[in-house]
């Protein structure tokens, strides 16, 4: 038997009448009721059936629109390149699209073609199309978007690294900072473990507070975090559990960057250290230097009285040692009793790079001579670069510097100093390709009396330098490492005036 009705079956024709007449009503008043709109197409792609939820959305009545083709009612699909009733009957298979229907075509409509087919299974020509109105699905989905859009830049405007980990401790999602501060793309850190972005030293402490977290407890911790290129930077760390239906579905880590606070920190305790240092080594050069006195003028009296040529030599010793003593003490008396009060003037970094090289370089010309490799010493100067200090200072504080780079590469090598304007700071740099030094020995190299050199070093000159530069409101670090040489950068404000002519320069 073929079924053109969508509600007559062989089961409803073998009914007696009465309860037949009663099912036919009963499915008819279904079909009107329901909120979707139904159509139900012949073999011809007719109009043969539609409910009231269908007339609506055509804006028309039932009477009026049976009979139409389907490719009248649907044009609007695909750009009417294809009929999609057409479609589902000649292939047999459900066909769903989303259309914008409406006057305005501007309600967003779920299509659903459906090829009737009878008990057996095979096809009885007639296609059922539902259609149903998805605007406030979409609008519900637009809001979601927004709100999630709008969270997303809440998230970047944060000053603080967001981290989203899963169950297993995995970045899920991170915020734009997260992404600038780790120096790679997000699709190069999702999916790794969160311990994978912390340095080695940290790496134990940041995957036992993940776990707790994990647990459910929130944890706060100090880490410190690698970036691509392996600069390490000191992080505040704070994590806590995310919850879903009661249960930890993952966590949330938010880093605060905290190494320039750190640095500057430990530049406050290396001046106070310098400073009780200096008032210390005073009072002591003071008292020494009065006994040496004392010591001395006995020594030389006795050497004018000496009988014989033995006893002559030996207080000719004791006056040498003294004299040498004498220059030690005046040495430490020079970084204790640095003037603060001395005027500062305006002068050119590069003028001073280019003198200071032609003072030192006597120094590894004569080292050179003796090496099996000479020392290459590259000046990289580009232009007047000026700054208000004091000039015997800085030039005490590149030749520190130059004569340090010259003993670190004791083989022969390369030595590079030079300066350059950035927008708000002078800098002027002396790198070697010498023997490098471990963290343990960067980290106190510019504490007094500190020295690698046995007893050829006083320890004194970095950290005399470290005392003018922070006198001149500068800074003044280090970078460094076995076997592939060390980089001193020295950063002064600019002079105002040069940055007037900078900003003239840019405005041409």
């Amino acid at each position: 038997m073929e079924h053109t009705d969508f509600f007559q079956t062989d089961l409803v024709a073998q009914t007696p009448p009465s309860i037949k007449d009663d099912a036919v009503e009963l499915s008819g008043a279904a079909f009107e009721a329901l909120p979707d709109a139904f159509y139900l197409f012949d073999a011809s792609g007719r109009l043969t059936r539609i409910n009231r939820a269908g007339a609506r959305l055509e804006n028309s009545s039932a009477e009026a629109l049976t009979g139409s083709r389907c490719c009248e009612m649907f044009w609007r699909v695909e750009d009417a390149g294809e009929c999609v009733v057409e479609r589902a009957f000649a292939s047999g298979e459900k066909v769903e699209v989303e259309i914008l229907a409406g006057e305005k075509s501007d309600r967003p409509t779920l299509i659903i073609v459906v090829p009737v087919r009878a008990l057996d299974g095979t096809l009885t020509g007639s296609t059922l199309v539902v259609a149903r109105d998805i605007s406030e699905l979409r609008r519900a989905e637009a809001e979601a978007f927004e709100h999630k859009s709008f969270m997303a830049s809440l998230a970047d405007l944060v000053p603080d690294e967001i981290y989203a980990l899963d169950s297993q401790g995995r970045i899920t999602w991170m915020n734009e900072r997260a992404e600038v501060a780790n120096g790679l793309m997000p699709t190069a850190l999702l999916g790794r473990h969160f311990a994978e972005i912390v340095s080695d030293e940290s790496r134990d402490v940041a995957s036992a507070n993940i776990q707790r977290t994990l647990a459910g407890e929130d944890t706060e911790n100090e880490i410190q975090a690698v970036r691509a290129d392996e600069v390490v930077r000191y992080t505040e760390a704070h994590a806590s559990p995310l919850w879903k239906d009661g249960v930890v579905a993952g966590a949330l880590v938010f880093l605060r960057d905290v190494t320039e606070r750190r640095r500057e920190n430990e530049r406050m305790a290396q001046s106070d250290k310098l400073r009780a240092v200096g008032e210390l080594a005073a009072g002591v050069a003071h008292n020494l230097n009065n006994a040496l006195a004392v010591i001395h003028g006995r020594a030389q009296l006795l050497q004018r009285r000496a009988s014989d040529e033995a006893t002559s030599k030996s207080l000719e010793v004791i006056v040498q040692a003294v004299a040498d003593g004498s220059k030690t003490l005046r040495r430490i008396l020079d970084f204790a009793r640095r003037d603060s009060t001395k005027e500062f003037v305006p002068l050119d970094l590069a003028e001073l790079i280019d003198s200071s090289v032609e003072i030192a370089k006597p120094k590894w010309q004569s080292k050179s001579g003796g090496r099996m490799g000479g020392i290459n010493v590259n000046i990289e100067n580009k232009g007047s670069v000026y700054v208000m200090g004091e000039k015997a200072e800085l030039r005490e504080v590149v030749l520190n510097l130059l004569f340090n780079a010259v003993d670190a590469i004791p083989d022969g090598g390369d030595i590079e100093i030079g300066t350059r304007a950035e927008l708000e700071s002078a800098c002027f740099w002396v790198a070697d390709t010498g023997i490098g030094m471990p963290t343990e020995v960067t980290e106190r190299i510019f504490e007094p009396f500190y020295t690698t050199k046995g007893e050829k070093g006083t320890g004194l000159g970095l950290s005399a330098s470290h005392g003018i530069i922070t006198r001149h409101k500068g800074q003044i670090m280090v970078v460094s490492e076995p076997g592939l040489g060390t980089r001193f950068e020295v950063r002064l404000p600019i002079y105002e005036r040069q940055v007037g002519r900078m900003n003239s320069k840019g405005e041409g």
